[in-house]
């Protein structure tokens, strides 16, 4: 079985799942004090339908904001977080397979990465990141800002990130955040990574 073909097979059992999911979950009633699989399963599905809606609304509130060129890239830049959230995720339900917990954790990685990217499309609409990313830098750098603030940005940040997927988005996008609010590039790639479940 060749790479290509083994990937193709992966993608389309993930796809089917993921449709499994919405239909056996979607009437289904969350049970919050329930902390069985799959009630759990049903808690993370439909918060993750919550999030994903906000989303989508959001998407929309900021490309009316931008102007023609900012639209063509916000579009590409989306495209690209769409293929980032859906291999990140992925990769962390295969490295708990055959857990029972993975689709559990796939949807809180879902759930959390829509989020994040959410943060980013009211910050491309409005200018104020939500965060509390730069707060936290600023809080940790005391007295010697100058020095600090670079320190504690990227022990923030966290180890880097060397995925390639994740390296186009995040390019896209923080090259709009500094075109449209002088963010400086590269605490702009750190606050991103900084925003990943778990903080990879």
């Amino acid at each position: 079985m060749t790479t290509k073909f083994k990937r193709s097979a992966v993608a389309l059992m993930s796809v089917a799942f993921a449709a499994s999911m919405v239909s056996v979950h979607a009437q289904e009633t969350c049970n919050h004090d329930s902390f069985t699989n799959p009630d759990l399963i049903t808690c993370g599905q439909q918060s993750y339908e919550k999030v994903d809606a906000v989303l989508n609304e959001q998407y929309k509130k900021t490309l009316t904001s931008l102007s023609l060129t900012d639209k063509k890239q916000l579009t590409d830049v989306q495209r690209s977080w769409v293929r980032f959230k859906e291999a990140y995720c992925e990769d962390l339900y295969q490295a708990v397979l055959p857990g029972a917990e993975a689709p559990i954790e796939k949807l809180a990685c879902l759930a959390q990465t829509t989020s994040a990217r959410l943060g980013e499309l009211i910050y491309l609409q409005t200018g104020l990141p939500n965060d509390g990313f730069y707060k936290a830098a600023s809080l940790m750098a005391g007295q010697d800002r100058e020095n600090g603030l670079k320190t504690s940005i990227n022990l923030l940040g966290g180890g880097d990130f060397d995925d390639p997927v994740w390296k186009q988005y995040a390019d896209g996008q923080c090259e709009m955040s500094f075109r449209l609010f002088r963010e400086d590039l590269a605490y702009c790639a750190v606050r991103m990574r900084f925003q990943l479940p778990m903080n990879r």
